[in-house]
């Protein structure tokens, strides 16, 4: 069995999230004010792309830089993300969309009724 969660992000977040990566680890930031941001799909991928100085500069943001972005937003956001989980990314109807898959057909971890029942004498 598999859970697939999906947490779709508007372009300003996405911008914000790609923008606070760069800063934090110290990647070139677009000199200019930004004047654009778009999301395109390529073959087997995603790709930002921001433009700043009315579009004179341009600054193309990989896929795996994108995912990093947007994981590292929600975890600066307190929003839970499991470990053991596939994440990608996709656009869905034009916005970036995380999207990570869990499966649960790992074995269960088992109490033992012996620690249960130390547990309760300790109460």
């Amino acid at each position: 069995m598999k859970e697939l969660r999906c947490i779709l992000f508007t372009n300003r977040e996405a911008l914000i999230a790609i923008l606070e990566r760069r800063r934090k680890v110290n990647d070139p930031l677009p000199v200019s004010a930004i004047s654009g941001f778009r999301l395109e799909r390529l073959e087997n991928s995603v790709k930002a792309t921001i433009l700043a100085d009315q579009g004179r500069e341009v600054l193309t943001i990989p896929e795996a830089e994108l995912q990093a972005a947007l994981l590292a937003h929600c975890m600066a956001r307190n929003v839970p993300l499991p470990v053991d989980a596939d994440k990608s990314v996709h656009l869905i109807r034009g916005r970036a969309t995380l999207i990570i898959t869990m499966n649960f057909n790992k074995a269960a971890r088992l109490v033992t009724m012996a620690a249960s029942e130390e547990e309760v004498a300790r109460h």
